[in-house]
């Protein structure tokens, strides 16, 4: 009796092991986003380039309070998008230790 059993079981087993397999779901590409157009980046001006040297000649040697150093930090990635709000934003910082762009030697 128990062999009987013990066989049917078996039986049931070979028949799972024996049934067609499912197929997995196909997969569905992913949808690629369209491509985001870059700003259009432009060389500097000989104009920009100059004030851009005297402000990183200045902010070599400024002393600056840990406020604005706090300030300064919480800056995002620059790009061509905000790079003339944060121009703007770093030039009022620098004013606060001197109006004059150049450094006094």
């Amino acid at each position: 009796m128990k062999r009987l059993r013990f066989l049917k079981l078996y039986d049931t087993i070979l028949e799972q092991d024996d049934a067609p397999i499912e197929a997995p779901p196909a997969e569905v590409p992913p949808v690629e986003a369209p491509p985001v157009e870059a700003p259009e980046v432009t060389p500097l001006s000989p104009e920009s380039e100059v004030l851009l040297v005297r402000l990183l000649k200045k902010a070599i040697v400024t002393n600056i309070e840990a406020e604005d150093i706090d300030t300064i930090s919480t800056l995002k990635d620059i790009n061509e998008v905000n790079a003339k709000s944060t121009l703007s934003m770093l030039i009022k910082i620098m004013q606060k230790y001197s109006t004059d762009i150049d450094v006094d030697v």
